[in-house]
Protein backbone atom coordinates (compact mmCIF):
# COMPACT_ATOMS: atom_id res chain seq x y z
CA UNK A 1 0.00 0.00 0.00
CA UNK A 2 0.95 3.49 -0.86
CA UNK A 3 0.02 6.56 0.54
CA UNK A 4 0.41 10.54 0.47
CA UNK A 5 -0.75 13.48 2.07
CA UNK A 6 -1.40 16.76 0.35
CA UNK A 7 -3.47 19.83 0.66
CA UNK A 8 -5.14 21.15 -2.04
CA UNK A 9 -4.93 24.75 -3.43
CA UNK A 10 -7.89 25.15 -5.04
CA UNK A 11 -11.46 23.98 -5.23
CA UNK A 12 -12.21 20.69 -7.13
CA UNK A 13 -15.08 21.60 -9.75
CA UNK A 14 -17.48 18.64 -11.29
CA UNK A 15 -15.18 18.63 -14.73
CA UNK A 16 -12.32 18.47 -12.38
CA UNK A 17 -13.57 15.37 -10.17
CA UNK A 18 -15.33 13.62 -13.44
CA UNK A 19 -12.09 13.63 -14.89
CA UNK A 20 -9.80 12.59 -12.10
CA UNK A 21 -12.50 9.47 -11.53
CA UNK A 22 -11.71 8.43 -15.21
CA UNK A 23 -8.18 8.83 -15.30
CA UNK A 24 -8.10 6.76 -12.56
CA UNK A 25 -10.04 3.35 -14.03
CA UNK A 26 -6.83 2.70 -15.85
CA UNK A 27 -5.17 1.45 -13.07
CA UNK A 28 -5.98 -1.69 -11.55
CA UNK A 29 -5.10 -0.80 -8.01
CA UNK A 30 -7.84 0.34 -5.33
CA UNK A 31 -7.31 3.48 -5.24
CA UNK A 32 -8.87 5.98 -2.58
CA UNK A 33 -9.19 9.50 -1.22
CA UNK A 34 -9.73 9.99 2.76
CA UNK A 35 -10.32 13.52 4.25
CA UNK A 36 -12.13 15.57 6.62
CA UNK A 37 -15.62 17.21 5.92
CA UNK A 38 -18.14 18.78 8.10
CA UNK A 39 -16.01 17.42 11.00
CA UNK A 40 -16.42 14.01 10.08
CA UNK A 41 -13.80 11.41 8.30
CA UNK A 42 -14.98 10.75 4.31
CA UNK A 43 -13.36 7.58 2.14
CA UNK A 44 -14.10 7.71 -1.20
CA UNK A 45 -13.12 5.19 -3.97
CA UNK A 46 -11.63 7.54 -6.64
CA UNK A 47 -12.79 5.23 -9.08
CA UNK A 48 -16.36 5.92 -8.23
CA UNK A 49 -18.01 8.69 -10.21
CA UNK A 50 -20.55 9.29 -7.86
CA UNK A 51 -18.80 8.92 -4.70
CA UNK A 52 -16.28 11.48 -5.68
CA UNK A 53 -19.07 13.99 -6.90
CA UNK A 54 -21.50 13.44 -3.70
CA UNK A 55 -19.00 15.04 -1.57
CA UNK A 56 -17.48 18.74 -2.16
CA UNK A 57 -13.29 18.78 -1.88
CA UNK A 58 -12.48 22.48 -1.11
CA UNK A 59 -9.36 24.43 -1.70
CA UNK A 60 -7.22 23.95 2.15
CA UNK A 61 -8.47 20.18 2.35
CA UNK A 62 -5.96 17.67 3.44
CA UNK A 63 -6.42 14.72 1.47
CA UNK A 64 -5.06 11.22 1.85
CA UNK A 65 -4.20 9.51 -1.18
CA UNK A 66 -4.36 5.53 -1.24
CA UNK A 67 -3.09 3.21 -3.73
CA UNK A 68 -3.10 -0.64 -3.18
CA UNK A 69 -2.59 -3.30 -5.64
CA UNK A 70 -0.15 -4.52 -8.09
CA UNK A 71 0.52 -1.21 -10.01
CA UNK A 72 -0.05 0.66 -6.83
CA UNK A 73 3.31 2.87 -7.12
CA UNK A 74 2.25 4.21 -11.08
CA UNK A 75 -1.13 4.92 -9.50
CA UNK A 76 0.47 6.90 -7.25
CA UNK A 77 2.86 8.79 -8.82
CA UNK A 78 0.03 9.47 -11.55
CA UNK A 79 -3.04 10.26 -9.20
CA UNK A 80 -0.73 12.50 -7.11
CA UNK A 81 0.27 14.40 -10.38
CA UNK A 82 -3.10 14.64 -11.48
CA UNK A 83 -4.49 16.43 -8.77
CA UNK A 84 -1.55 18.62 -8.26
CA UNK A 85 -2.53 19.84 -12.08
CA UNK A 86 -5.68 21.36 -10.28
CA UNK A 87 -3.95 23.39 -7.93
Amino acid sequence: MRVHEFELGADLQRSDLTAISAKSSHFMSDITIDFEYDHSMHCVDVKSLLGMLLIPIRAGTTLRLLTKGKDEEEAMHYMFDLFESFR
